[in-house]
């Protein structure tokens, strides 16, 4: 989108209406993840993902690409997201047992930090020597990977479930009654939605902190922005070879807390190692908060609608473009520092009230 129109609020536009559109679709997502096989929706999403993709990489390299035609894909790529994310989430319950469950997500959440740490540079590397279209040829082509691998799941892996039958609308509103109903879910997903609001959205800022304070431009954010994901696979690490600890609630808001303290310092420190070992502490306690709550939600839940409270859940972990606004206006207004130091204490401030106020989270 930038290569074609020059526009850094195109490509902010089309961010966020990818994003907008994955949530405004998730409850269709969890609906479809409880009333077909979960491996059959992961099988068709990713068909549709790997069709996606090949159109997205055959449009760009042929120099066919429109901007109407981007933003026709995001469309496409926000509803295969939201069919994809809940029934991937439930599928990890059905192939797990309560035991293995905290050691499941931990390797599912480190397989996509790995992804998330080696895919930007590896993308710059592609487009560097080969122009735009390579890395949407190689995610084409790692698509149609995981569209062989997908088709190698067992079939035998079935839940039981049972939906009311009067309905699409009816049961999707099943799902949010429930979470609504039961405090110790609701809990899990308001405690979910601080952190989208209030400190995930400081991650764009990363650029600024390095030119502005640290001076150390697009190497140093290069740096910076691979940190927080190193971090999170040794929390995920360390999550995944413990057995399940005791206390899980309030270790998870401990660690929530300690996630949005170390942002905070990363905001304030004008020392580039110590901004990096920032970043690092805070990538391990988010990864540990992370984990934490995706665990204790899918031991709360009733199998029978797991995909659409996963798919509320979800909904909770796609607000980041709400908060990203208002931390935008402030750092514009009052500095990187300033802005990003606010949110994050507005952020611990509210970690510590839920906690003292949300008995049911705590104890869990």
């Amino acid at each position: 989108m930038y290569s074609m129109t020059g526009s850094a609020a195109q490509l902010g536009a089309i961010s966020a209406f990818r994003g907008g559109v994955g949530v405004i679709t998730a409850p269709l997502g969890g609906w479809m993840a409880d009333r077909f096989s979960r491996r059959s929706v992961l099988v068709w999403s990713t068909f549709a993902s790997m069709v996606q993709a090949v159109i997205f990489a055959f449009l760009i390299a042929a120099g066919m690409i429109q901007v109407w035609e981007v933003y026709l894909l995001a469309l496409s790529g926000g509803i295969i997201q939201s069919v994809t994310q809940p029934a991937r989430q439930a599928f990890v319950f059905d192939v797990s047992t309560p035991e293995t469950l905290p050691n499941a997500i931990a390797m599912n959440s480190i397989l996509q930090n790995i992804a998330r740490v080696t895919g930007p540079p590896l993308t710059g590397a592609l487009i560097g020597f080969f122009g735009n279209s390579a890395p949407f040829e190689l995610l084409a082509a790692t698509q149609v990977v995981a569209m062989g691998l997908t088709l190698l799941i067992s079939r035998s892996i079935v839940s039981k479930r049972q939906m009311s039958g009067r309905g699409a609308f009816r049961d999707i509103g099943d799902g949010f009654r429930l979470v609504w109903a039961d405090k110790s879910i609701l809990g899990l997903v308001l405690v979910a939605t601080i952190p989208s609001l209030l400190v995930y959205p400081y991650l764009p800022f990363i650029s600024l902190i390095s030119d502005q304070v640290l001076h150390r431009g697009a190497a140093g954010y290069g740096w910076l922005a691979s940190m927080a994901g190193w971090g999170s696979i040794g929390g995920l690490l360390v999550i995944a070879m413990l057995r399940s600890p005791r206390h899980r609630g309030l270790v998870m808001m401990l660690s929530f807390f300690l996630y949005a303290g170390a942002v905070f310092a990363f905001a304030q420190s004008t020392n580039f190692y110590l901004s990096c070992f920032f970043l690092v502490v805070a990538g391990v306690f988010t990864s540990v908060s992370n984990v934490l709550n995706n665990t204790l939600i899918q031991i709360a839940v009733p199998d029978s609608v797991r995909g659409r409270v996963m798919a509320v859940w979800q909904m909770s972990q796609g607000l980041q473009p709400l908060g990203a606004l208002p931390m935008g206006l402030l750092v514009a207004t009052h500095g990187v520092q300033v802005g990003l130091g606010a949110f994050m204490l507005a952020a611990m401030a509210c970690f510590v009230l839920f906690t003292l106020c949300w008995g049911t989270v705590r104890r869990m």
